[in-house]
Formats: C-alpha cells, structure tokens, sequence
C-alpha cells in the first residue's frame, strides 16, 4: 500500500478540484482564429480554391465573398457558408503569368545581348538576337508559368493541443500538475 503525506494528498485534492471545473468551454476560442483573418486577406472574389473539411470532404469551387468571421465559395451543388470551425486548410489556385515573364524575358535578355554581342563581333547586326531571344524567352515563361499550375496553401487550422499530466510516486512526497494548451 501507498502512503502519501498530507501535502501530498492536498496536491492531489486540488489537481482534481482544477481538472473537474474545467468545462469544454475553455477549449473553445473567444475570438476569431487570426490566421483565418490574414486568409480572408489573402483571397480574393473569383479565386479558385479547394477547402478541406472538418467533414474529411473537400469542396473545390470560386470565392464569392470573404465575409466577417466566415467564407462563402460558389460550388456546381450551390452556395456554401463556411465557418472557421468548419475549415480545416484551403489552398488557391490561381493562374498567374507575371513571375513567369520577369524570368523568362530576364533570361532572355541575357541571353540576346550575349548572342547580339558574339554577332557585332563577326560583322552582323546585334539587335536581331537581342529582341529574338527576349521575345522567345519571354514567351516561354509566361507559357511555362501559365502550365505550372500548383496550388498554395493560404490557411491551415492548427491542431490545439491540451495534455493533463499528474506526477506522483511512492518517493516523492508531493504531486505535481502540468496543464498545457
């Protein structure tokens, strides 16, 4: 048989009193999820998106309208509501081409003027090569952005975390609580 001290038995009497008035509703968040917040920002009407579920089912479909504390996507089944506890991650899709011009005219630029150069080294003109490959280099970047269509996540709900850890053995002369959220 175990014996414990006084102080450790007044440990343990608190550590239950504690873990019993705790209700499910401090687990529940007062305020809005900020991160939500900062994804609402982040989209915009028309956007394509794919949000995942608290259901485990996924919803592919167009934002409609960001509104506070909720987000409304147009699917083919109809108009959804979607609330913050509903989300579990959404991820944009959305077609861009600029990046892809910036690099591939860059690219070809420095590619031109070095073949433009090599070409007013041998006695031809140098513009030729310069705006061939610019406008090549340019072409293939925004065909290669406008292809590469991937996906970015702009919202993941973080798992809450709460663990309940009571110490105490037969040396030790008090108990410990360790509560985290």
């Amino acid at each position: 048989m175990v014996r414990f001290s006084k102080a450790s038995r007044l440990v343990c009497i608190v550590a239950f009193a504690i873990v019993a008035s705790c209700g499910i509703g401090w687990a529940q968040p007062t305020a809005a999820d900020p991160s939500f917040e900062r994804m609402r920002a982040k989209l915009k009407a028309g956007d394509r998106v794919s949000v995942d579920l608290q259901s485990g089912s996924t919803l592919d479909g167009r934002v409609i309208d960001g509104g506070a504390g909720a987000l409304s996507i147009s699917t083919p089944a109809g108009d959804r509501r979607l609330l913050p506890s509903d989300v579990v991650q959404v991820r944009r899709t959305r077609r861009g081409v600029l990046l892809g011009a910036i690099i591939g005219g860059g690219i070809g630029v420095a590619c031109g003027a070095a073949m433009g150069s090599w070409f007013a080294n041998e006695g031809h003109d140098r513009d030729g090569p310069l705006f061939g490959l610019t406008a090549l280099g340019l072409g293939a970047g925004i065909g290669i952005d406008a292809l590469v269509n991937l996906p970015r996540t702009v919202y993941q709900r973080s798992p809450s975390r709460a663990a309940l850890r009571i110490e105490a053995g037969p040396r030790r002369t008090m108990a410990g609580l360790t509560v985290s959220f």
